[in-house]
């Protein structure tokens, strides 16, 4: 199983509720070079799983043009209404590591926000062993979880650009990080 967590277009604020943020002329062309990309590298793509928000969504109908594959929309790939760099568990030390090492924040939103996004992986990997490729279309905070909680780190800060690719695989029991903030198709001027 291959996993391609992208997290959406350039959006911005058009007034009304914080959900409701549209994609811009320049995050309607960074997905139009990630569809184009996408289609010419990744010819096993089974489906596309996307968050609701409108941001993600609209990403998600650009990709479609280029992509000809099933699209689910699931409400736990929601992004976070925090800011995650805040509420991150945090080591003592650089280099210690196991439950004890960490200092937790008081409010205990980052585990329950960890749990939304591990309801989400245990329906996109509920056939771990199977030959499937799967897009998944959400948000920066979202798509982070998703990796500490694979690689169980959740003290690691992972940036990713406007439809930058975290690539993963699930191959004799190991999950292979192919790519972090992986944005092979955008040149330097498009990254936002």
């Amino acid at each position: 199983m291959r996993l391609i967590l992208v997290r959406h277009g350039q959006a911005e604020h058009r007034g009304g509720e914080e959900d409701d943020l549209y994609l811009t002329e320049k995050g309607k062309r960074q997905v139009d070079l990630l569809g184009q990309w996408l289609a010419q590298h990744e010819t096993g793509i089974d489906s596309i799983v996307c968050s609701p928000l409108r941001r993600a969504r609209e990403t998600t109908s650009i990709l479609t043009r280029y992509l000809h594959v099933s699209v689910k929309v699931d409400d736990d790939l929601r992004e976070t209404t925090h800011d995650l760099l805040l509420k991150l568990p945090r080591l003592v030390h650089p280099s210690d590591y196991g439950p004890h090492y960490y200092v937790l924040p008081a409010d205990n939103y980052y585990q329950r926000f960890a749990e939304q996004t591990r309801r989400v992986l245990n329906r996109l990997i509920e056939n771990p062993e199977s030959i499937q490729t799967k897009v998944v279309v959400c948000h920066g905070g979202t798509a982070g979880t998703m990796v500490r909680t694979l690689l169980k780190c959740h003290h690691l800060d992972i940036w990713m650009h406007n439809t930058a690719m975290h690539y993963l695989t699930w191959q004799e029991g190991l999950w292979n990080l192919r790519g972090i903030n992986y944005v092979p198709h955008l040149p330097d001027d498009m990254l936002t």
